[in-house]
């Protein structure tokens, strides 16, 4: 076991699966704060669209997006991590009525997300910092290896950890220990965004699916660690989530849930699609004075961009005349000012060799088009003159190119004060403790599960031990890491009692229609209620258990928000409830047995103003007083 965990520690490979993750977590970031900007007066207006509340979240999301485009870009990445998780405290745990599993993921993940070298390539960062250190003859080498650990962490605290808590919830329910824990989900018309009863009416497939899915999260965070076991636990993974973003409405859970699997893709397989898609033609040469230090540090920033390898820079001393096209060209002038030839022989000078080589590049085609429009040209033309300075008439060289020269940064493998104790050795021993704190964290949630409760003897004084610190710690561990409870679909918790449905349509003078929260099927809006506003709307404000005050003051910021969408006032809404039943007991065709059943109206709403009136009939009368006399 010593030599294992040492062999993990110890490890290193290929960075490129930590820098595409890190592209990944991004974008689908990026996706999930702009679906909570649109709807911020929903989520975080103390009055929606009445009163926002002493602080204004919308200024907040600006500057986030801005930040997530420089993670994205791998720019500024240390300062980046650090604004990027502080928002993310901010702004996740102040959605307190919109919170759902995916926010305390990206909580923990955005948390590891300051130590991990996800910037060392494919970013801005390691270009600044070749820039930095490249001298004339001496080119610096971005050491493109991390260790394993840094691929490994993120999988077993955003999805080893889950997985493991939620067992311990699964194995005390009946719906789970059935083998129903993926089909009752599916079959409930509020909970699902698909119709897949082609797969739910086969009884054995269903109930496979779900005995799997105990199997899995039981196993997963022993055996990924084994490089034999990761792509077949990639693969089940993918299949789960791949699922989870068809039937339901929480697609950014089930994307970020992939991006994390994405770790667990050997990096060979990224490098090999990477040299898979790279140009075995030259499709444009670029010819620079091997003498100047500022045309050294172009060449950089061409060879760092140019992911197809279409590009070939050569010095001018000693090969141009190897090319038939510039055997005619005096060598001071080649010297003096940048040139290029195609494949085909065509020749390029200043700003315009620079254009065709954006064309060339093939990704920034559009802007090598876009630079050769009449006015933007000689814009850049002028900015081409201005930044080439007196190169244009007298060549640039170390004697006259007053470039700083900088002392190469200490390697990870040296001593910085004391012998041993170098930047590796303090990775491998905080990545340690990490996972120790980490374990005892969730282990401490995972205490007062349901499994482990009804079997643990002397309960009650156990419990008062060990509740200590985990009634002190609690709240740290939920806002700040991320970690938490995670008993996901439990019928007690989301399915029992849920007897009612509603639908919602409106009238506006002659204008009519529905209100997209639930259509006619009582299947939630793609475009409206997803991700934190399905989990709101559907566990929230339509409950189990209705509560009609709840109801009520829940439903008010959707129509509001919807008002202001149309920009009209003066709507009449009429509600319809449709009754549905939960049952821990597979049968056939019960997702379109919902469906089919009736819309009754029970009642109407208007807004005047800042006053919410409700109107119920007797059928929503009966319905309360069935629900009060069964509680």
């Amino acid at each position: 076991m010593y030599k294992f965990i040492d062999k993990i520690f110890n490890l290193k490979t290929d960075a490129i699966g930590l820098s595409i993750f890190r592209m990944f977590y991004s974008v689908i970031l990026f996706c999930e704060i702009t679906q909570l900007y649109q709807f911020r007066h929903i989520i975080y207006d103390k009055d929606p669209f009445i009163y926002t509340g002493e602080i204004d979240v919308a200024f907040l999301f600006y500057f986030w997006f801005v930040i997530l485009a420089f993670l994205f870009l791998g720019l500024f990445t240390r300062f980046t991590t650090i604004v990027n998780y502080i928002f993310s405290v901010i702004i996740f745990s102040s959605a307190l009525h919109f919170e759902y599993h995916v926010f305390y993921a990206y909580v923990g993940l955005n948390f590891l997300l300051l130590f991990l070298p996800v910037s060392r390539i494919f970013s801005l960062d390691s270009l600044l910092k070749k820039l930095k250190y490249t001298h004339i003859g001496k080119p610096f080498t971005i050491d493109k290896t991390v260790m394993e650990i840094n691929y490994l962490v993120p999988v077993f605290v955003a999805i080893g950890l889950v997985y493991f808590d939620s067992i311990f919830h699964k194995f005390s329910s009946k719906m789970w220990m059935d083998g129903l824990g993926v089909w009752l989900p599916s079959s409930l018309p509020m909970i699902v965004w698909n119709d897949t009863s082609f797969l739910l009416n086969q009884e054995w497939v269903v109930k496979f699916l779900g005995y799997l899915v105990l199997v899995f999260e039981t196993v997963f965070i022993f055996l990924f660690w084994f490089k034999k076991w990761r792509v077949p636990l990639l693969l089940v993974g993918l299949f789960f989530h791949f699922g989870i973003l068809i039937a339901y409405p929480i697609p950014w859970f089930a994307l970020t849930a992939i991006g994390v699997y994405l770790l667990l893709i050997p990096p060979v397989f990224w490098r090999t699609i990477l040299n898979g898609i790279q140009s075995k033609k030259t499709r444009y040469t670029f010819y620079y004075d091997a003498e100047c230090p500022l045309c050294n540090k172009v060449v950089v920033v061409i060879r760092h961009f140019d992911l197809f390898h279409t590009i070939q820079c050569r010095t001018v001393q000693g090969n141009y005349l190897d090319d038939a096209v510039l055997k005619s060209y005096n060598e001071e002038a080649l010297l003096i000012n940048i040139h290029g030839v195609t494949s085909s022989g065509k020749v390029y000078v200043g700003y315009w060799a620079y254009i065709q080589l954006l064309k060339s590049l093939m990704y920034t085609y559009p802007l090598g088009l876009l630079g050769s429009l009449p006015g933007i040209s000689f814009l850049g033309k002028k900015v081409y003159h201005f930044i080439a300075g007196n190169r244009l008439t007298e060549r640039c060289t170390v004697e006259n190119c007053n470039l700083p020269v900088y002392q190469l940064p200490l390697d990870e493998n040296q001593d910085l004060l004391l012998k041993g104790w170098n930047q590796l050795a303090i990775t491998k021993l905080f990545w340690k403790i990490i996972l120790v704190f980490f374990i005892l964290a969730q282990g401490l949630m995972i205490w007062f599960s349901p499994s482990v409760q009804s079997i643990l003897p002397y309960k009650n004084y156990l419990n008062q031990v060990v509740s200590i610190p985990y009634e002190h710690s609690k709240w740290f561990l939920v806002k700040y890491l991320g970690i938490t409870h995670h008993p996901v679909f439990m019928f007690k918790d989301h399915f029992d009692g849920y007897n009612h449905i509603f639908k919602i349509e409106y009238t506006n003078g002659s204008n009519s229609g529905s209100v997209p929260i639930l259509d006619k099927n009582g299947i939630p809006n793609k475009s409206y209620i997803n991700g934190a506003l399905w989990v709101n709307y559907t566990f929230r404000v339509n409950a189990p258990n209705l509560n009609i005050d709840n109801f009520e003051k829940g439903m008010v910021p959707y129509l509001r928000y919807f008002e202001n969408s149309k920009k009209a006032k003066n709507f009449k809404y009429s509600f319809y409830v449709k009754e549905i039943t939960p049952k821990e007991e597979w049968n056939p065709d019960f997702l379109k047995i919902q469906i089919s059943k009736p819309w009754i109206r029970v009642g109407d709403c208007k807004l005047i103003n800042e006053k919410v009136e409700f109107v119920w009939n007797t059928k929503m009368q009966e319905i309360l007083e069935n629900e009060k006399n069964e509680r």
